[in-house]
């Protein structure tokens, strides 16, 4: 595991009706709290803390770990120990984008991070489910670009 993966969910168009409310609608001091105790838990050495924050049943979806699925509470708790024990630091996740419909949310995050003294940052997709009135991470999805391999530049050549 080279970088920290945060608070990403992946988002399928299945999950949520085609009528998204908008983002004003949606519960943004909840969200921003989520993500306070997400960084809290994890800066903090309490994997536990930043398990409880997820579905029993939900999946964690990373390039670092050997499947790309991590599914279950208790399997993203021991994932996410295992950055912390490598002393692993998020310094800040931003919301990007969020939509809400219904008991269902998603939200786009980039976070920045502290990797044993090598900077790195990334993205996050994560899908929320309210349930018992308490919103549930149930997918996250993180993506860790690499700048040497990846695409440059998304310039459209004109047609002729």
């Amino acid at each position: 595991m080279k970088n920290v993966i945060i608070c990403y969910v992946v988002l399928l168009a299945a999950v949520l009706p085609t009528q998204a409310q908008p983002a004003s609608s949606c519960n943004e001091k909840a969200f921003q709290e989520i993500i306070a105790q997400w960084k809290d838990g994890y800066n903090n050495g309490d994997a536990a803390k930043v398990a409880a924050l997820y579905a029993e049943d939900a999946n964690y979806l990373t390039q670092h770990f050997v499947t790309g699925i991590v599914h279950g509470k208790a399997a993203i708790q021991a994932y996410v120990q295992r950055g912390i024990d490598a002393r692993y630091q998020v310094e800040s996740i931003k919301i990007l984008r969020q939509e809400c419909s219904g008991d269902f949310a998603y939200a786009i995050t980039r976070y920045d991070s502290n990797n044993g003294g090598q900077k790195a940052f990334g993205v996050n997709l994560v899908v929320l489910k309210k349930t018992a009135g308490r919103w549930l991470i149930v997918a996250h999805e993180a993506a860790v670009p690499d700048p040497a391999t990846a695409v440059q530049s998304l310039e459209i050549p004109e047609k002729h």
